[in-house]
């Protein structure tokens, strides 16, 4: 101690050790410890001492707005607001270098404010954690998401795809049976993906396949169909059945590769004498992996060709189809992953030849009114487009002598794939020669006003489908008032249009959702503004919502939303006063709601403790962001939208108070939050209050928490909690508009 007294006095402003703000941040360690009673020797006594470094604030300087001095230059008080800086008149002298601040003159303080917009820093990716912007900084990355948990019995990951935490049980070998010493598991060797539980016992390989303690029991299964020693003839249309269990993979191909826990059965496709036939093949499964592979013989290896698998609602499609085969056996390689059950369809047909028209320079002439089968398995991917299709593609052409409105359609005539159509100019082979595209089951395409000359179309789909393709053509039509940007009408805040888009077409491209039949208005804000757009789409659709400048151009884009479930959601923080585009966007072009919210600009406010109604956090009646974690908070209240068996009190949950003087309608979204949320709004003049009907919101899937209410006056009390026992850092986004009449 005696040494620690001895440092403090050695420090001197005029000597060598003379670094002032170390000796000022040790005294203030001293006076806040329980070392206190040495503020004797350095004037501790006080906590309210000025800096020397500071300008008195009761001076002339501190009335002008001085600050702080750090190098020689001015910088704003951090430690009361991050976002002021420098001295300033006027808003030209406040730009600085980074793209995610709004930068304007505070005329109030004379300083520069620079408001950070978390979004500008946003990379689109979910797992890597929310990027922040920091008004100092700059784009700062965030701490990724963490969905670890303490049971040793789960794998747990981070799904980017549906932006959530994936648990599933431990399974080593991936044969879908968890160790046996873990809850609902029964695998007595993880190592080995043919031993589980759920496996059937092979006969005579000395191994317990079966996990039941006994090896090569009497009703063990003996492998079906194996080699080309014992294939299944095959020699009429039909379905049939497969199982591939105690099977291996003998014959593997480019589809079905060694390595894998993978096997297949061998059938023998037996075309009776007389004409050559087309033999069509098409496999299904519940397994992850499925091919179809043949050869020139069987068991030649040299000579295989295989078909791949598309997987769409838990069903896995591989299709293979034989053109003009002579008569004759053809061996036919069925495999799968695991013990898979197969069901097989074949059907025989008067023999043709494969589609010519697989490229721009072999396009099939597409006539007005008439139809054309499209016939994808097989074929190769050579054009790309914005819709991203996933299988091959065959393309058609048509000319027009005069403009006119084109329609064209693509309907699926089986359920293997969902179609995808390209329109293209007369170059074709590029990318930038896509004029616009559509994907749907059906899919249809609208281009309005399109000029004479020649056009092409490709066709493709997201598996192995059949298409029927038609081209109409009809006089030129008058775009719709909201159809591009050019002369937009207003959209006022908060309040809701509902927009039919069946005559319009992908007249604007922000990059949001490619293809897809588009509305477009105008929203002006006055100030420096957050905004959330709201879009309600109807069923089996997929729409798009997004915040533009003017041009509505890609580089133009300022927010985008994207999904296929209502609502469709895009925020924007800290948007500079000024006049921009909203554009709504509908894949079926399908009829669809717009709403857009504004307040005015503020940083997002922490929530801490909030943790029960002794301290509910005070929102604003004009609404903010908030941001805080429930992880060290108590259960204290139920929610009617939790899942059941719930234990008194739900998750850990925080409450935040929120009192209107007139009627509003409230929004409050939690996107962005990092596990499953559970949003619940009571009403009452004492916190909790009673929970209001149709005001609970679950957060079980990627789209988080959502409320959009119309309150009367009074007070209400904002329950943040987690679903199903859920809890971790959350971020509430709330608008309140009030009612204009």
């Amino acid at each position: 101690m005696r040494q620690l007294r001895q440092n403090l006095l050695e420090v001197s402003p005029g000597g060598a050790r003379a670094a002032i703000p170390s000796r000022v941040r040790l005294i203030s360690f001293f006076c806040s410890g329980a070392l206190a009673w040495l503020s004797s020797v350095a004037g501790c006594g006080s906590n309210t001492v000025n800096s020397p470094f500071a300008v008195d604030g009761s001076g002339e300087a501190g009335a002008a707005g001085a600050t702080n001095m750090e190098g020689g230059l001015n910088v704003g008080d951090d430690s009361t607001d991050p976002t002021l800086g420098g001295p300033c008149a006027d808003d030209g002298q406040c730009g600085d270098d980074f793209d995610c601040t709004s930068d304007r003159c505070d005329l109030k303080l004379g300083q520069c404010r620079h408001s950070p917009s978390d979004a500008k820093c946003d990379d689109a990716v979910y797992c890597n954690g929310a990027e922040v912007c920091d008004p100092k900084l700059g784009c700062l990355a965030g701490p990724p998401v963490s969905c670890a948990d303490s049971d040793p019995c789960t794998i747990d990951t981070c799904v980017e795809a549906t932006h959530s935490c994936s648990r599933v049980p431990r399974d080593a070998d991936g044969d879908g049976d968890p160790v046996w010493n873990c809850p609902g598991g029964g695998d007595c060797d993880d190592t080995d993906p043919n031993v589980s539980s759920k496996s059937k016992e092979v006969c005579n390989n000395h191994k317990d396949d079966d996990c039941d303690g006994v090896i090569d029991e009497a009703d063990c299964t003996a492998p079906a169909y194996d080699t080309c020693v014992d294939p299944l003839v095959i020699g009429v249309s039909g379905f049939t059945s497969l199982s591939l269990a105690a099977t291996h993979l003998d014959y593997p191909t480019a589809c079905a590769a060694t390595g894998q826990d993978l096997r297949d059965a061998v059938v023998a496709i037996a075309v009776p004498p007389g004409l050559p036939q087309d033999v069509d093949v098409v496999a299904m499964s519940d397994a992850p992996l499925l091919s179809l592979g043949t050869a020139a013989a069987c068991g030649d290896g040299a000579s295989t060709r295989c078909a791949g698998s598309v997987t769409d609602n838990s069903t896995t499609v591989s299709r293979l189809h034989f053109y003009g085969l002579v008569p004759g056996n053809y061996p036919l390689y069925v495999s799968g992953s695991g013990e898979a059950d197969v069901s097989l369809s074949v059907r025989f047909s008067e023999a043709s030849s494969p589609p010519s028209n697989e490229t721009c320079g072999t396009a099939a002439v597409l006539t007005p009114g008439l139809s054309r089968t499209a016939s994808l398995v097989g074929t190769a991917p050579d054009l790309s487009s914005a819709c991203q299709p996933q299988s091959g593609d065959l393309v058609y052409t048509f000319t027009l002598d005069q403009a006119q409105d084109v329609r064209i359609f693509a309907n699926p005539l089986d359920s293997y794939g969902v179609p995808t159509i390209s329109l293209r100019s007369a170059g074709c082979n590029k990318a930038t020669d896509e004029l616009t595209c559509r994907v749907g089951a059906p899919a249809a395409l609208f281009a309005r006003a399109l000029p004479a000359g020649t056009y092409f179309v490709s066709v493709s789909a997201s598996g192995p489908s059949d298409v029927d393709v038609r081209l109409e053509l009809a006089p030129v039509t008058s775009a719709p008032v909201d159809q591009g940007c050019a002369n937009a009408e207003a959209l006022a805040p908060g309040q809701s249009v509902d927009l039919s888009l069946a005559d319009h077409a992908d007249a604007v491209n922000t990059g949001c959702l490619s293809g897809a039949a588009d509305s477009s208005h105008s929203l002006s804000v006055t100030e420096s503004s957050d905004i959330l757009l709201v879009e309600r789409i109807s069923s089996h659709d997929t729409g798009a919502v997004s915040l533009a400048t003017p041009a509505c151009t890609q580089e133009a884009r300022l927010a985008c939303g994207t999904a296929a479930t209502s609502p469709v959601r895009a925020r924007a923080f800290a948007v500079p006063a000024g006049n921009y585009r909203v554009i709504a966007e509908s894949s079926l072009g399908t009829p669809v709601s717009l709403t857009a919210f504004t307040r005015r600009a503020a940083p997002a406010s922490l929530v801490a403790l909030a943790d029960d109604c002794s301290e509910p956090f005070e929102i604003p009646t004009s609404g903010g962001r908030f941001q805080g974690n429930t992880a060290n908070a108590h259960a204290d209240f139920s929610a009617g939208c939790d899942v059941g068996n719930q234990i008194q009190g739900g998750a850990p949950d925080q409450i935040l108070h929120l009192a209107l003087k007139v009627k509003s309608r409230v929004v409050l979204d939690m996107g962005g939050s990092k596990y499953a949320t559970l949003l619940s709004v009571r009403a009452g003049a004492s916190c909790p209050g009673t929970e209001l009907p149709l005001a609970c919101a679950a957060g079980y899937r990627s789209d988080r928490s959502f409320l959009d209410l119309d309150l009367a006056p009074g007070d209400y009390y904002v329950q943040v909690d987690g679903y199903a026992g859920d809890d971790g850092a959350w971020s509430l986004d709330i608008y309140v508009t009030p009612d204009a009449t």
